[in-house]
């Protein structure tokens, strides 16, 4: 029951923790959140203001991620006991590690391709 009770979890919390954690990755964001923006306008041609309202409205769901996340994190340790807890926050680093590596390797896969169609 606890092992399902904790893959719930970090499936659930990863993503957001992914999407809103603060920090070193901030830059890696607003990024994201830029190119995303460049591919609807791409496919959507919209407007300056659009794509203004757009953009602030990312912003405000990356903040109410991150508020969310938060308040998981807040009852996930009333709820589960400074072991378990530990162990989860242990997971969760492996999890985020293994899928940083995965990025990574497509990353460098995509700059291969490029690099191969350029030449």
């Amino acid at each position: 029951m606890n092992k399902k009770l904790i893959g719930i979890v970090l499936a659930l919390a990863f993503p957001l923790a992914v999407i809103a954690n603060p920090g070193e990755h901030k830059h890696d964001h607003e990024q994201y959140r830029a190119k995303k923006i460049e591919r609807l306008d791409k496919e959507l041609s919209l407007t300056d203001d659009q794509k203004s309202r757009i953009d602030t409205l990312f912003k405000q769901n990356g903040e109410k991620f991150k508020a969310i996340r938060e308040e998981t994190q807040s009852q996930l340790k009333t709820i589960l006991t400074p072991e378990q807890y530990s162990k989860l926050q242990e997971l969760k680093q492996r999890r985020q590690e293994q899928w940083h590596k995965k990025h990574q390797e497509k990353l460098q896969e995509r700059k291969q391709e490029q690099s191969g169609t350029t030449q």
